[in-house]
């Protein structure tokens, strides 16, 4: 009877640790959403389809307007789901920004201040996350090293270092992400070294479609090595493999795909690869497949 008993206990007490590892269990995917498709977002089929982690551009709360952006987030925290703030760093007004200032061989640390002061904001409207995009210059770093104090990688490197110091002073658990080039030599061409950025990056997430444009010819194995490459170099910060939901076709003509498809390509990544998640790109675009099936 004791025994019995014991059993009992004994098998409750593993169920009970069982629903609290599920509970606390991460969902590392989430998908790009531009600002014009968030009054059409339905979150409870985002949630049913176990993705958990919305990357929402920053333009929805000019569009939109603060308070229906904000009650977007609320919403989607209802529904355990978690916002992230998408915008452009280095990019502004549809041109690029060069962070360097080349004749006083300094960064332009008043145009860091101007991003970073609208991070913490973002932070103090109770987002859980700062995702960066263009954090990098558009091709012509190796043009901005005036001294070997200031470079364009030290320019990158520096505006995480300072982003992130802020945006967690406002909150500790804020979770700070950002887009890289898939190229493994970025460093060259964009300023981007994932050594030096998984410092003060939480996740990077490296842009690796294989089915877009050159990087077609890489296929996947171009893209595991990818994702290998990121992991492994940018560590401690956790890579999720940035993905599209289309396919870019030879006559420029782009093809949604199916939940199918972009499910095959979700599991070939995270089943051959070192990427512990999986971002999509974008919403509006393909059909988005239901995530469960990746955790079985």
């Amino acid at each position: 009877m004791v025994m019995k008993r014991f059993l009992a206990v004994f098998l409750l007490s593993l169920l009970a640790l069982a629903a609290c590892r599920k509970a606390a269990e991460p969902n590392f995917n989430g998908i790009w959403l531009w600002s014009k498709f968030m009054p059409e977002v339905n979150l409870d089929t985002l949630a049913a389809k176990d993705i958990k982690n919305v990357i929402l551009h920053e333009v929805s709360f000019e569009r939109h307007g603060v308070d229906s952006t904000l009650a977007f987030i609320k919403e989607a925290h209802e529904k355990g789901i978690k916002v992230h703030i998408w915008f452009q760093a280095f990019y502004k007004e549809g041109k690029w920004i060069n962070p360097v200032d080349d004749s006083l061989n300094c960064y332009k640390q008043e145009y860091f201040d101007e991003v970073i002061e609208r991070a913490v904001r973002y932070v103090g409207y109770g987002v859980d996350g700062i995702h960066l995009d263009y954090i990098r210059f558009g091709g012509t770093a190796y043009k901005h090293n005036p001294s070997e104090d200031i470079t364009a990688t030290g320019c990158v490197t520096e505006f995480c270092r300072q982003i992130n110091e802020a945006v967690k002073a406002a909150n500790p658990d804020i979770i700070l992400s950002a887009a890289l080039m898939p190229e493994p030599d970025s460093e060259y061409y964009y300023g981007q070294d994932p050594a030096q950025m998984g410092q003060y990056i939480d996740i990077l997430m490296p842009m690796i479609y294989f089915h877009c444009d050159s990087y077609r010819k890489g296929g996947a194995p171009w893209a595991r090595m990818v994702a290998d490459h990121f992991a492994t170099k940018g560590a401690p910060a956790r890579v999720w493999a940035g993905l599209t939901t289309y396919v870019d076709t030879d006559t420029a003509k782009v093809v949604p795909m199916t939940a199918d498809e972009i499910l095959s390509d979700c599991r070939m990544m995270l089943d051959s690869s070192k990427a512990e998640g999986i971002v999509l790109f974008r919403y509006g675009l393909g059909d988005i497949p239901d995530l469960h099936a990746l955790k079985q």
